[in-house]
């Protein structure tokens, strides 16, 4: 991650919104596990919704840290 030099205090508040969010595989199949629990019959339409979860989950998680970037940039 780094080569010779710090990061910015923009760069890591920007990088720890886009990592820590629910835009992983392990969320998913936890939120696909629940749901389909609830409801057994629908199980294959929920199964199905999985990866557009996944990248919805990380375009909101790019959008927080672009908006965490942003803020940072005008202090």
């Amino acid at each position: 991650l780094q080569t010779g030099g710090t990061l910015e205090v923009k760069t890591i508040a920007i990088i720890s919104f886009a990592l820590c969010g629910f835009a992983n595989f392990g969320s998913i199949g936890v939120v696909v596990g629940a749901f389909s629990a609830i409801s057994p019959k629908r199980a294959p339409e929920i199964a199905q919704l999985g990866l557009r979860a996944l990248a919805a989950a990380t375009l909101s998680n790019l959008m927080s840290a672009t908006i965490a970037g942003f803020f940072i940039g005008l202090a």
